[in-house]
């Protein structure tokens, strides 16, 4: 049953009206009002993303009397938890898992793993753990034994247990293939699992742009557009000098004779020295 629809607090691509949503249902409610926490109306708030304006808190305080609910009048518990939904460490959670298998050579790990004498011993050493582990994991979830610790943390705890033990068995199981000779029939190893890339484009500095760009080409350089903002930079820095000819090409040393005429300015690719010599007084080459 619903309660309410409240907007990611850990999406990292989206904000505000964009952000991941997620429905709290009665039972979580239910949950944020008992032991441990005892979530007051304030907290519950918070919880929820309802303004703590009057209007606001009396509004929900309906709602959870319709519910047969009632908020403590202070909260028992608050930690880092408290305002990330069961939706929110249910996706830390999923993402742990994605992470730790893309992430995780298991493969590699089993063989360093296996001793090099007694394989048969370790061998069954290995089940046994496994099977313990097992065991250990149906404990944890047996709400008599961590069911405050799973409400606290909004099913954070157990939902990282499970992803930590997991990751253990997975390796268990890489070694019982390699010992039992299941492992002779995969592929060979390719290196390390793929991995996701996820890299930021890194955005090109005007220092970069000047270098490629040419004056006199305009904003556009082999199909590559320069921002507007740089290119006023540039030609900022750098005039454009036309002549005759056209637009040219200027040195990074400038070639200032006094009874040079601007209209008939030209330089040409030769170097600074063959350039000066060649200039008569009349500013032609």
């Amino acid at each position: 049953m619903p309660f309410a629809e409240v907007s990611s607090l850990l999406d990292p691509n989206m904000k505000g009206s964009k952000a991941r949503k997620y429905l709290i249902s009665y039972d979580e409610i239910k949950r944020r009002l008992q032991a441990p926490e005892k979530m007051s109306l304030r907290s519950l708030a918070a919880y929820t993303r309802v303004s703590r304006g009057p209007a606001s808190k009396k509004t929900l305080l309906e709602s959870l009397s319709v519910l047969g609910l009632t908020p403590s009048t202070t909260t028992s518990v608050s930690s880092s938890f408290s305002k990330l939904t069961e939706g929110d460490t249910r996706a830390l959670c999923d993402d742990m898992k994605d992470f730790s298998h893309d992430y995780i050579d298991y493969s590699n790990m089993a063989k360093q793993l296996i001793p090099e004498v007694n394989t048969v011993q370790h061998w069954s050493k290995i089940i046994e753990t496994k099977n313990h582990l097992e065991d250990m994991r149906k404990y944890f979830k047996d709400p008599v034994n961590s069911g405050a610790f799973d409400n606290v943390t909004h099913g954070l705890g157990l939902g990282m247990l499970d992803v930590a033990l997991d990751m253990i068995i997975m390796v268990i199981d890489q070694q019982i293939r390699i010992l039992s000779g299941a492992a002779a029939s995969d592929p060979a190893d390719s290196g390390p699992p793929m991995r996701r890339i996820r890299r930021r484009h890194r955005k090109t500095r005007l220092h970069d742009s000047e270098k490629s760009h040419k004056v006199s080409g305009g904003g556009k350089e082999q199909g590559k557009i320069i921002p507007k903002g740089k290119v006023r930079r540039a030609r900022k820095k750098i005039p454009r000098e036309t002549g005759p000819s056209g637009p040219v090409e200027m040195h990074s040393e400038q070639c200032k004779p006094d009874d040079v005429e601007s209209n008939v300015l030209t330089l040409v690719s030769v170097g600074y020295e063959a350039v000066s010599s060649g200039l008569n007084s009349s500013g032609t080459v």
